[in-house]
């Protein structure tokens, strides 16, 4: 604008506009008759609010996304050759005048409501950024009193108006707004000190009261009710919140944000329901319900006393923010479904994230926030509809050690049983029918292993649909985000033969055996089918899943994908289903099965899934040594078939019942019978050996010959499994032991040590290392302000918003502070501060 129009039409344009329709606006109000309460304003007064309401409404569209070219434009246009034009001071000017005096803001009507709300948002677009000149140019102006006016004052002109109204509550939010916008990115205390010296603290700490219980009003009625809010409610929750943050903000630059004891909050409480302008209200948030000071006693009780709400729990969350060359204070409303996080998910994430540096820790905390907000907002969603799920979710823990103890007395119901009773569902079908009579008491310990085993049956099924409302969506959402971000480049370069070669390899060596054990002994089915079942399938399907995922157009690649992940790859689904499985095989086959469900402390007990852990990590090591012992134990045994035949004996049963040995008739049954017992018993083979005898000539080949496997393998290669499994158990321990200590003495966020901050001696006045980490620096508020920010509509977003969205958006931490922190940085005036320009 400042080379197209050179004359500064457009603004002038503007500037005569809203003066004309300013000036109809002050016709019409002096020649309305004098207004009782409940008159109507007039129509010359209507139509120039809304001229003017239009007006400003375009000039804030201009500013949207803090532009700061045009900001200050609007302030001072540079090389016009005609007069200046100043549209913010003309602003602050009517606010002045529409905002003279309590009286008069106690007089509006709804039109001017809205009026004086619409140069209210186009003033905070004028400044956020932040844009200095303009923030200078209001605060240094009258406009402080008009906000002060506005944030203490009380309608009285229509009952429909009242102090609580949510149109006027709406008008005291955007007042509070926009002076936390006046202050935000100031690198001087000018406009800290113009504010201080004008603004009315106790009126903000009036506000902030009513703001907090109008927002625990609300939330708490959808709870009680077991729904989400609505989107009015919603609407209403948004504004109110947007303005509990700014009057935190301004509490906390101001150094005044005290919080509250329970007693002085119920005294504000008080004060607010003996308001002479309560009398007609209906609720605090201008809902319906109960009228008079009685009734907001009433509501604070309710609230006081309610189970499932904390009344003085904390609505706004604070992060510390580098920026413009400082930490900064960011404040902001705390997600309601943020207290849905389960503590299962934050614990795993602080055992497995790298915390060798803070860049790599907070790295990781942020991209893993979309996994962590779209599962709080899944249970959240549920449990706000739900109670019966809340309660589930909540106590799940607890839900299943109490299954668990089921499963102990079922079990111990078996151990006492009759062993005949080794079929429950055939033992009830044959005494219905006459066919066998049970006493008392086997008929008794077979109704209570039904009774048990169908509650623990039950249990699993709950405890499956509960972990499901979860974790199928994020399931389907992990997916989706691998399909999407699969490179497509990559995909044809991957070919058919490169994903599927050893696949086809084991299958080809498969076949091969069979038909090489078929050929040489009798038919063995189930055999062929185990072997299969257990290497070639499981095989075949986890090629088949690395596969699809390079052809995600295909529906059927995701839905096979989605099914995969949630039967074999995610843990509580396959698990519970296969012991659903044991507990229907119980039933109608062999109590046995009822013991493998004995195995569940697995998923209970972090330390036998630690043991667990010290067998499965080392799988590979595992499986190599085990590779090696088969391979040692094949080469003994061919050399024993060539040159020692007559000494490796086998048992055999005789036909009078007695046992006795034979010399092995094949490779592959002297193999199987070697690698039996070795394993069994450690290699010591010289019962099934016949005897070497000292001066035969083939003596100290055969003495060689048996030292060599005893030493390989019952000393060597079966120590270094036991060794390895060993190894890492304590590896395991170990790790969780200096992780637990990096933690606690090393900041997630900032990455300074305990030590350091310690050293620095700042003083009884500064919070202590232990509470930085806990309070200041706690990693989930940052997770809570990234959730915050990714459901905020950008365009409604402050300075330090904007800034911290497009980092985001950008995957850089300069806005997280590095070895500093908001305090450090006031009581250490020297502390470096790492962040961008």
């Amino acid at each position: 604008l400042n080379h197209i129009d050179s004359d500064g039409k457009f603004l002038l344009h503007m500037e005569k506009r809203l003066i004309f329709a300013f000036d109809q606006y002050c016709e019409g109000k002096k020649t309305t008759k004098s207004r009782k309460r409940k008159s109507k304003v007039s129509n010359e007064v209507s139509e120039s609010c809304e001229h003017l309401i239009q007006t400003f409404r375009l000039l804030q569209l201009l500013c949207e996304d803090h532009h700061l070219g045009f900001q200050n434009y609007l302030r001072f246009q540079l090389g016009h050759t005609s007069s200046q034009v100043n549209i913010v001071k003309t602003s602050c000017e009517f606010l002045i005048l529409l905002c003279d005096s309590k009286e008069s803001i106690q007089k509006f009507t709804t039109i001017e409501i809205s009026l004086v709300s619409q140069i209210l948002l186009f003033l905070i677009e004028c400044i956020q950024g932040p844009c200095t000149g303009n923030q200078e140019l209001i605060v240094k102006s009258d406009v402080v009193a008009a906000l002060d006016s506005i944030i203490y004052s009380v309608n009285r002109n229509d009952d429909a108006l009242s102090q609580f109204d949510p149109n006027y509550m709406d008008l005291k939010s955007l007042s509070c707004l926009l002076l936390a916008a006046a202050l935000e990115g100031r690198e001087d205390d000018v406009i800290h000190f113009h504010l201080d010296r004008r603004l009315e603290k106790a009126a903000l700490h009036r506000f902030k009261a009513q703001l907090e219980f109008s927002i625990r009003d609300i939330t708490h009625r959808t709870k009680h009710e077991g729904r989400l809010p609505t989107s009015e409610e919603l609407s209403r929750l948004n504004t109110k919140q947007s303005a509990l943050v700014a009057v935190t903000t301004i509490l906390i630059d101001f150094g005044h944000d005290i919080p509250l004891s329970e007693a002085d909050r119920l005294t504000m409480m008080m004060q607010l329901s003996s308001s002479p302008n309560t009398k007609s209200m209906k609720s605090f948030d201008g809902m319906s319900g109960g009228g008079g000071p009685s009734s907001l006693k009433q509501q604070h009780r309710r609230l006081d006393t309610s189970a499932n709400v904390n009344t003085y729990a904390p609505l706004i969350g604070v992060v510390e923010v580098a920026w413009r060359g400082k930490v900064e204070k960011a404040c902001f409303p705390i997600p309601f479904e943020v207290k849905y996080l389960p503590d299962e998910t934050k614990r795993t994430f602080l055992d497995e994230v790298d915390i060798s540096s803070s860049e790599k820790r907070m790295s990781a905390l942020i991209k893993k926030c979309d996994y962590f907000i779209t599962e709080m907002n899944l249970i959240y969603r549920k449990a706000e509809s739900s109670p019966i799920f809340l309660r589930l979710h909540s106590s799940l823990p607890l839900f299943k050690i109490a299954n668990y103890g089921l499963i102990i007395a079922l079990n111990a119901n078996i151990l006492f049983s009759n062993a005949e009773l080794v079929n429950p569902s055939h033992s009830i079908k044959q005494t219905l029918l006459g066919d066998n009579q049970l006493s008392i008491w086997e008929l008794t310990s077979v109704i209570v292993t039904i009774t048990f085993g169908t509650l623990v049956t039950l249990g699993y099924v709950i405890i499956m649909l509960t972990m499901s409302v979860t974790e199928v969506p994020l399931a389907i959402k992990q997916v989706d985000d691998e399909f999407h971000d699969v490179d497509k480049d990559y995909v044809w370069k991957k070919s058919f033969w490169q994903v599927w070669i050893g696949n086809i390899i084991a299958l080809i060596l498969s076949f091969g055996f069979i038909g090489l054990h078929f050929i040489n002994f009798s038919a063995v089915p189930l055999l062929y089918i185990a072997i299969l079942a257990v290497i070639n399938v499981p095989l075949a399907l986890q090629t088949l899943r690395t596969y699809v995922q390079f052809f995600p157009h295909y529906e059927i690649s995701r839905n096979y994908a989605i099914l995969y992940d949630l039967f074999v790859v995610k843990s509580f689904l396959r698990n519970h289903l296969v012991l659903c499985v044991f507990c229907l095989l119980g039933y109608f086959i062999n109590i046995e099965f009822f013991s493998l469900e004995l195995l569940d402390v697995v998923s209970i007990s972090p330390i036998i899934a630690d043991i667990i852990k010290s067998i499965t990590s080392p799988g590979r090591a595992l499986m190599l040594v085990f590779y090696l012992f088969c391979v040692t134990t094949f080469i003994w045994v061919s050399f024993g078939m060539n040159h020692f035949h007559e000494a490796l004996m086998v048992p055999v049963l005789n036909e009078d019942g007695t046992t006795g040995h034979k010399e092995c008739g094949h490779t592959i049954q002297c193999f199987y019978f070697i690698f039996h017992e070795a394993l069994s018993d450690q290699a010591k083979m010289r019962q099934f050996l016949a005897p070497a005898h000292v001066g035969s000539e083939h003596f100290p080949m055969r003495v060689i010959f048996d030292v060599v496997y005893v030493i390989w393998v019952g000393i060597i290669l079966l120590n270094v499994i036991t060794g390895l499994m060993v190894d890492t158990f304590s590896r395991i321990r170990e790790e969780k032991q200096a992780r637990a200590v990096s933690l606690a003495n090393d900041c997630f966020v900032c990455g300074i040590l305990r030590q350091n901050y310690e050293d620095l001696a700042l003083g009884h006045e500064a919070p202590s290392f232990d509470k930085h980490i806990a309070e200041e620096h706690n990693p989930w508020i940052y997770l809570h302000y990234i959730s915050y920010l990714k459901a905020k509509d950008p365009s409604t977003d402050s300075g330090i918003e904007s800034y911290v969205r497009q980092q985001l958006d950008e995957q850089i931490l300069e806005w997280i502070p590095t070895r500093t922190s908001y305090y450090l940085a006031f009581f250490v005036k020297d502390v470096k501060i790492v962040t961008s320009k």
